[in-house]
């Protein structure tokens, strides 16, 4: 019992030093903390993907059409800044509506509908792009953070609170589904057409895609383009801003 207990006083007071000199080093503090929110994000992901998986059918794609899905994703990971510390993965769903989405994390799932909808390699690379930018840039953790708060979110994960967890997993599943709100989704518009012509596809793709949902949906009600309507801004503004994007650096 007495080793037991000088063992967990050595712990003790090993931590606490820890801790004196974390926040003694400002950049020792800020690479503690942002490994730990990094952990966080990744456990709120994973979370997030086993609530999707659970209500959404994962389908399986024929051997040639999933290599051709994942050489365009792949090419679109590896021009994006967080590739290194997060592992990206692409699921594909059934469900009609001319869709994508991305989790916390990396976790980014499109829908058969949009792959049945697309024209060519680089209209999906677009959308691709766009999904894996509000990764890059944390859009999901942000809208989370907004939601919650920062500190009940650490609490919550540092005391492992399993149930509660998944329960914040399902909130960034439904914030997701909302939306980001319009400045969130320019941005994610911007580094999208950034990642995609860093990857080899040119913006017209993306442009084509977005004038071809227009001249579609043109004020009806066609259940498979609404949903993409419903979470996103208005799509002649989009337009007008990607025109007027810089041309994407080529080094």
């Amino acid at each position: 019992m007495k080793v037991r207990r000088h063992v967990k006083l050595i712990l003790l007071c090993s931590l606490l030093s820890f801790l004196a000199l974390a926040f003694s080093l400002p950049g020792l503090t800020a690479s503690f903390f942002t490994d730990l929110e990094l952990n966080l994000e990744k456990e709120v992901g994973r979370n997030s993907y086993e609530s999707i998986v659970a209500e959404m059918k994962v389908v399986t794609l024929p051997e040639a059409e999933m290599e051709r899905l994942n050489n365009i994703f792949d090419r679109l990971v590896r021009v994006c800044s967080r590739r290194k510390e997060l592992e990206f993965s692409l699921t594909v769903v059934e469900e009609d509506s001319v869709n994508a989405f991305a989790l916390p994390a990396g976790y980014i799932f499109v829908h058969t509908g949009l792959l049945a909808y697309v024209e060519s390699d680089g209209e999906l690379a677009g959308v691709l792009a766009h999904e894996i930018a509000h990764v890059d840039r944390k859009h999901g953790m942000n809208a989370l953070k907004r939601q919650v708060g920062m500190g009940l979110l650490l609490q919550i994960f540092l005391k492992d609170a399993g149930e509660q967890l998944v329960k914040i997993g399902n909130l960034a599943v439904n914030l997701t589904q909302l939306g980001y709100g319009r400045e969130a989704e320019y941005e994610a518009d911007r580094y999208g057409v950034y990642f995609m012509e860093k990857a080899g596809y040119p913006r017209t793709e993306i442009l084509n895609f977005w004038h071809r949902l227009v001249g579609e949906y043109g004020g009806g009600e066609n259940p498979a383009i609404l949903q993409l309507f419903s979470t996103h801004p208005p799509t002649s503004e989009r337009i007008k801003r990607i025109q007027a994007l810089p041309p994407t650096p080529t080094q």
